[in-house]
């Protein structure tokens, strides 16, 4: 179990079901159902407070619990190259017991062997000779260094091993968070912890296949077993010493303490809600896209702003194939917030170089940076939309009411922007008409903008010829050179009607042909003077004035 608290995803999503009252409630009612005396220390190793403790500052005689502290030693020695794993010792006959020893006198092991049958198999010899090697002063005085000082390791054999099961918690834990000595210390022991053949107390009750680093110690009337259980909602530490009991009724108890602890599902130290965008984020490829989400502590215990009960947002962008693409280089960390009380964060998502549809996952993070979602807390999603960097900022003006298969015209007012290189880029406008009713595409095109020169900015103007469609419709509509979108996306609605036969701003009815009908010509008689000046009487017109002036000359 070399990665404790790594796994494949952060946002292994477990339903939260606080069941923490009910993990104390049951561990309360067999410990006082126990007919001898209890020390019991449950905690997850990342939280600042155990989930139970009963005698926690107890001091029992450890039994073989005492071997931990020579293992650190011995660790501590060939960390800092004092010893080496390839090192002989020699078992004397003073290492050598009447129960526990598996080594004959004489016997030679390198320490490493020394170590394996120390912990594995509770080997007395070997944990004796390892004991006279380093001294039992040394093994106190680096316990309490490291912060356990109520871990005491008998000097001589005159003394008893004794230990409070706060002590040996305190153990584990700085092991499970890989801080005992070393990392490399701690991995190295944790791997020996794990291989333990004594598997009749804390992983008896257990599903196979679950990984559980332990000691443990047995004395006449004594029976302990510590350790860590990898539960599928995190390590655990669990510390179970019992006194004054038989050896069968002690390990059925400490059995039943690992399953409860193995199956509680725990409220998550912190839990939160979410506000996050509802239409997908747009952004450039290969970009820092700022992203601001609305995050609420929705859990009954306030967050600190630094410390163990701080927490923090992290993120994954994943494509639709649900790979992961990138995630969040660390942790941004929340402010102090109080229970039901909300704040707004500002992520930098790292988008991918490939155009594309993908999908981000937040969640929190505790102090130590392990995901919650595993331990019950919510995530929320949200999507991220890329684009090639686009080349021109544009406002295109589509006439509202349009007239099937005609023309109109299309202005677009533009700035070339800084993206748009040194080379010209023949630009077009492609368009998609949809129902408004069904949301789905009716019919879609491209209409020829012009020619976009490297900084210049004004306007083009252009025929945009309607769709052969006639009602009202959403269009979407984009520059594009090519296939590439070189613009963000607009929507408007407009409204398709009947054609028109000829151009008026008014639009109008079509007139109809004109038809002349012929009339006959009316026979006129023109009146003729006469010779003697009458007018033809069959007229029956009113005889004129003759005018007056000069006389008409006589014709010669």
């Amino acid at each position: 179990m070399a990665a404790l608290f790594i796994a494949a995803s952060v946002f292994s999503g477990r339903p939260a079901d606080a069941s923490t009252a009910d993990l104390v409630a049951h561990l309360d009612q067999l410990s006082e159902a126990f007919p001898g005396g209890v020390g019991l220390w449950i905690s997850d190793p990342n939280a600042s407070k155990p989930l139970y403790t009963r005698n926690p500052d107890e001091q029992v005689i450890t039994a073989s619990l005492y071997k931990l502290g020579v293992l650190m030693e011995t660790e501590r020695r060939v960390e800092a190259g004092e010893l080496h794993y390839n090192d002989i010792i020699t078992i004397q006959p003073e290492d050598v017991s009447e129960d526990g020893s598996f080594e004959a006198v004489g016997t030679e092991l390198t320490i490493d062997q020394a170590l394996e049958a120390m912990i594995t198999i509770s080997d007395n010899g070997t944990a004796q000779a390892l004991w006279h090697l380093l001294g039992g002063a040394n093994i106190d005085a680096t316990l309490a260094k490291v912060g356990i000082p109520d871990f005491h390791v008998a000097f001589d054999s005159s003394e008893d091993n004794v230990a409070t099961p706060r002590a040996i918690a305190q153990f584990f834990t700085l092991l499970a968070k890989k801080q005992l000595v070393s990392l490399a210390a701690s991995e190295r022991m944790l791997a020996r912890l794990e291989r333990q053949e004594i598997n009749d107390r804390l992983p008896a009750a257990l599903p196979d296949g679950v990984v559980v680093a332990h000691k443990t110690g047995n004395l006449l009337g004594l029976a302990h077993d510590a350790g860590i259980i990898f539960t599928p909602s995190g390590p655990r530490i669990v510390v179970a010493m019992t006194w004054d009991a038989y050896d069968e009724d002690a390990n059925a108890f400490i059995a039943n303490v690992g399953a409860l602890v193995y199956s509680a599902v725990l409220e998550p130290p912190a839990n939160a809600r979410y506000s996050v965008p509802r239409a997908a984020v747009v952004g450039d490829t290969d970009a820092k896209l700022r992203v601001t989400v609305t995050v609420a502590n929705a859990g009954e215990k306030a967050w600190a702003g630094s410390g163990v009960d701080s927490v923090g947002l992290i993120w994954e962008l994943r494509d639709d194939d649900g790979s992961l693409v990138t995630s969040s280089p660390g942790a941004t960390r929340m402010p102090a917030l109080a229970p039901g009380r909300s704040t707004n964060v500002g992520l930098q998502i790292a988008t991918p170089g490939i155009p594309g549809l993908y999908h981000v996952t937040i969640g929190l993070v505790d102090s130590a940076g392990r995901g919650l979602s595993a331990l019950g807390a919510a995530t929320a999603s949200f999507d991220v939309k890329t684009h090639l960097p686009f080349l021109v900022n544009a406002s295109v003006n589509i006439p509202i009411a349009l007239h099937r298969g005609e023309a109109s015209l299309l202005v677009v007012k533009y700035v070339a922007l800084a993206t748009s290189g040194i080379v010209d880029h023949n630009l077009i406008l492609a368009w998609q008409a949809i129902d408004v009713r069904t949301s789905r595409t009716v019919i879609q095109g491209t209409t020829a903008i012009g020619v976009l020169k490297p900084g210049a900015d004004g306007f083009f103007y252009a025929p945009f010829l309607a769709p052969n469609i006639r009602g009202s419709y959403k269009l979407t509509y984009e520059l594009r050179e090519g296939d590439v979108a070189v613009s963000e996306t607009a929507t408007t609605n407009v409204t398709i009607n009947q054609p028109r036969t000829y151009p008026d701003d008014e639009g109008g009815r079509t007139p109809g042909p004109i038809t002349i009908t012929p009339q006959p010509t009316p026979r006129l008689r023109i009146p003729f003077p006469s010779p003697t000046g009458n007018v033809v009487p069959s007229l029956n017109l009113p005889s004129l004035p003759t005018p007056r002036g000069k006389p008409t000359p006589t014709p010669r």
